[in-house]
C-alpha cells in the first residue's frame, strides 16, 4: 500500500474513532497505543476509517517521524 506515494510497512493501526491516525511499525507502537486506549485494526481497514473520520483527521506513524497526510489535506490510497 502506499499513502500520498509514500510506502507502508506496517501491518496495523492504532485509530482513536475521530481523527487520530497512527501506523504501528513496531510491537512496541501497538503496546503503547493498546495502553492508552486506541483501537488496533488490521492496514486493510485504513482508507475506510480515513473516509470515515471528521475533518482534523491525519495518518502518521507513531513515532511521529513520518507523516502520510496531513490535517486539511487529501489522501490518494494505492
Amino acid at each position: 500500500m502506499k499513502i500520498n506515494d509514500k510506502a507502508v510497512t506496517a501491518k496495523k493501526f492504532a485509530f482513536d474513532g475521530c481523527h487520530k491516525i497512527y501506523l504501528l511499525e513496531s510491537r512496541k507502537d501497538e503496546t503503547e497505543a493498546r495502553a492508552i486506549g486506541y483501537s488496533i485494526l488490521p492496514v486493510s481497514e485504513l482508507q475506510d476509517a480515513y473516509d470515515g473520520s471528521c475533518a482534523l483527521r491525519f495518518i502518521s506513524n507513531w513515532e511521529l517521524t513520518t507523516s502520510f497526510v496531513h490535517q486539511f489535506d487529501d489522501a490518494t490510497f494505492e
